[in-house]
């Protein structure tokens, strides 16, 4: 029988994170599915500048930046954590690209505006960085076939994981989970990484 539970009681807030095509919202839905919880989805398709972002990194990161600050701040703010949340993001993810893709000017005037924010933005009780093989993950995203996602290349992945482990380990309650092997088709894995999950929530 497939591992599930339903939970009931105090206040708590999961969030994974991790590199593009690490599994962050396929777990997200699982795991809100197995204990009842709710489910924060980030809205990144709606951002209009991030096709142009991939087509022209210089150009668009500082809007493609705010853009996503402007709509995680706004969606971490306005969300009542109220019971179990499972997201499929969190707000130190703008440390890890606004580092990345941001230098000098821009970078100092996005930090101004992000570090005014942060006192609003919950941090997550239990991190989760789901991470894969560089390889696993270029293979899943040429799978999915986002258009704007075909420039990415292994050198791009390798710099970003870096920026991650800086920001994670900052983070006093992080695990992680390493999905390059695990079968979505076989519900023993998938029920072992969520009751490994599980020991790991507070409720």
């Amino acid at each position: 029988m497939p591992y599930s539970r339903h939970v009931e009681g105090p206040s708590f807030h999961i969030a994974f994170e991790g590199p593009i095509a690490s599994g962050k919202t396929t777990w997200t839905h699982i795991l809100s599915k197995r204990i009842n919880g709710n489910t924060l989805l980030e809205a990144f398709a709606e951002n209009e500048f991030l096709a142009d972002f991939y087509a022209d990194k210089k150009r668009w990161a500082m809007p493609m930046q705010l853009w996503f600050l402007s709509e995680r701040h706004r969606q971490l703010a306005s969300t009542d954590f109220t019971g179990t949340w499972v997201a499929d993001y969190a707000f130190l993810k703008e440390a890890v690209f606004s580092k990345m893709v941001l230098a000098d000017r821009e970078l100092r005037l996005y930090e101004a505006i992000r570090s005014g924010l942060n006192t609003t933005a919950p941090s997550p009780d239990l991190l989760v960085f789901i991470d894969a093989r560089t390889d696993v993950l270029l293979r899943r995203i040429r799978e999915r076939g986002r258009p704007y996602e075909a420039a990415i290349d292994a050198a791009y992945l390798d710099e970003l994981r870096a920026h991650y482990e800086r920001e994670v380990q900052k983070h006093p309650h992080c695990i992680r989970l390493d999905t390059s092997d695990v079968d979505l088709a076989s519900p023993a894995e998938v029920d072992a990484v969520v009751r490994r999950l599980h020991d790991h929530i507070s409720l």
